[in-house]
């Protein structure tokens, strides 16, 4: 019975293992993605269309990304990206600014899984 005991907890230590690292993997992959979508945004000669990939992206991107990273960050950073278009649309010069902001909130997201793991 008692080696039946530790067979348990050694598959669920290796369990919670293999989802903390998929987690941190995970993370760190979807950050890596809007980033790089954010400067695409920043470099763009055509930034309607770069914006709406960008919002796309982070609709797919967040759902994986709401079972680890906690909701207050990633609440801003809904607000941020839905803002761009707004921002496009009235050619607000605050627009680089915001982009800028969104890759530092996803650099710190990205940054902060890696120390939690």
């Amino acid at each position: 019975m008692k080696n039946l005991r530790v067979r348990i907890a050694a598959v669920i230590l290796c369990a919670n293992l293999l989802v903390s690292g998929y987690s941190a993997a995970a993370v760190r992959r979807s950050c890596t993605r809007l980033i790089q979508q954010s400067e695409a945004v920043l470099t763009a000669e055509n930034r309607p269309a770069e914006i709406e990939a960008l919002t796309a992206q982070w609709r797919r991107e967040s759902r994986l990304l709401h079972f680890f990273v906690p909701n207050q960050p990633l609440t801003d950073l809904n607000t941020a990206i839905l803002r761009l278009d707004a921002l496009q649309t009235e050619q607000s010069d605050e627009l680089s600014a915001e982009l800028h902001g969104i890759i530092a909130a996803l650099q710190w997201i990205r940054g902060r899984e890696l120390t939690a793991f």
